[in-house]
């Protein structure tokens, strides 16, 4: 006789009849301007404060201890001030050419020249070919025109042409830009060739944003994170190994980065099994709150997910889950150098530029002593969702705060909880398996 099988508990979403807790504001979650206390840093311990497990009133424990709203906040300082500052990102590479400098051939005005290798080496694309014919890579970046996603070698004869790629046949002075120019007739020709990106893709699209020139004879070798094309370009029988390589990057406009804040929070007020880390929102979006400037018809850009851990002093363990999203931001709120910095107003008479939008950075999460990250992923999802859509006949705050203070853990008398979310959107939570490693 078989056991009977045993069923997932079913959690449905709130009644309307049903008074739960309230999340603390009038305004929407996610509605810019909302605001949440703040634990001072004299309160918590700063390594993550964590006391203990949360249990419910039936002394199960919780599953969630905290959700969080992190973002731009009217405290919010320019990452420049106080802390290391970033990197500015290097603006996209727009075009490549060939110059023949044997010919008199002067770098094209905004273009740079790749004159030597990584060791100072020339980096004369015809090395080691029986001829005179001296040519050299350069580059333009500008955002102008949309990038270059992709650069490459063709051997001509041997390699077909991938789709969407285009050839470097002329120098910007009409003359033959095949780099076994000037050789015998019998010499293979062997060209560059480049991609560029397409309208429709996406405004952060990863972009070539660096160029470079190796000779692995040399001892030279490709830089960190940079790409190498597999294919000599040196096709004589003389002359060291020539290989062309270039990097990849988030090819984003202009943007201005602060500190991220806490900007609302739930509960308002601080669990006795531990308070809320001040550090979270630095957690939430590591690299600041950023104000961007789009091109007004930019794909929309999807939510991204990120998972992170907090320590305390005992070693106890809490788990975050935040997803970082992009909203409109009302550009009458920016003064006018952050307007000229975003490239919204133009430099001699200061009108304003209605091309582009302006979207900054935002982030949503929680924090559970338990990693049960792909179910706060779809619950994440699910509010992000909600947010941007509607209307609706339930607020967002009942759904956080059903899922915060109604969903049971599960335990080895309910092993799996369902958890339904909306009519569409539903999540299994499982019983933790058992691990010989320590995860909390």
């Amino acid at each position: 006789v078989r056991p009977p099988r045993r069923q997932a508990v079913r959690c449905r979403p709130p009644p309307l009849s049903r008074r739960t807790a309230a999340f603390p504001g009038k305004r929407p979650l996610v509605e810019s301007g909302a605001s949440g206390k703040r634990r001072s840093s004299d309160q918590s311990d700063g390594a993550g404060g964590v006391a203990g497990v949360a249990m419910t009133e039936d002394g199960a424990p919780q599953l969630v201890d905290y959700f969080v709203v992190a973002g731009l906040t009217n405290a919010s300082k320019p990452l420049e001030e106080g802390t290391p500052k970033l990197a500015r990102p290097l603006e996209p590479i727009a075009d490549v050419a060939i110059i023949i400098r044997s010919e008199g051939e002067e770098v094209p005005q905004g273009f740079t020249c790749i004159e030597t290798t990584l060791t100072g080496h020339s980096a004369d694309l015809n090395c080691g070919l029986l001829t005179t014919s001296r040519m050299f890579l350069c580059y333009r970046r500008g955002r102008e025109k949309l990038p270059l996603i992709d650069l490459g070698v063709l051997c001509e004869g041997k390699d077909r042409l991938k789709a969407g790629c285009n050839i470097i046949e002329t120098t910007p002075y009409s003359r033959a830009a095949h780099i076994s120019g000037g050789g015998t007739s019998l010499q293979q020709r062997t060209f560059i060739t480049y991609r560029r990106a397409s309208e429709c893709q996406a405004h952060s699209t990863l972009a070539v944003t660096d160029i470079c020139i190796i000779m692995p004879s040399k001892g030279e070798a490709p830089p960190h994170t940079f790409c190498k094309v597999d294919k000599n370009l040196n096709t004589g029988m003389w002359g060291p190994g020539i290989y062309l390589c270039y990097k990849k990057s988030m090819a984003k406009g202009t943007a201005l980065a602060y500190e991220a804040g806490l900007i609302s929070r739930y509960p308002d007020t601080d669990s006795e099994s531990f308070a809320l880390p001040h550090t979270v929102p630095v957690f939430c979006l590591p690299m600041g709150a950023t104000i961007e400037s789009w091109p007004a018809d930019s794909k929309y850009q999807l939510p991204v997910f990120s998972t992170f851990v907090l320590t305390a002093g005992s070693g106890e363990k809490v788990y975050g889950a935040a997803i970082q999203f992009y909203e409109s931001y009302d550009r009458d709120k920016l003064s006018d150098k952050q307007r000229l910095s975003l490239g919204l107003l133009s430099v001699i008479d200061r009108r304003p530029i209605l091309t582009k939008s302006v979207q900054t950075k935002r982030s949503i999460c929680v924090l559970s002593h338990w990693p049960f990250f792909d179910v706060f992923q779809k619950f994440l999802t699910f509010v992000y969702r909600y947010s941007i859509s509607g209307p609706h006949v339930l607020p967002i705050e009942k759904h956080i705060s059903n899922f915060l203070h109604n969903v049971p853990f599960p335990s080895p008398q309910r092993p799996r909880i369902l958890v339904q979310l909306s009519p569409y959107d539903n999540l299994l939570l499982c019983q933790p398996v058992s691990s010989p490693l320590l995860l909390r």
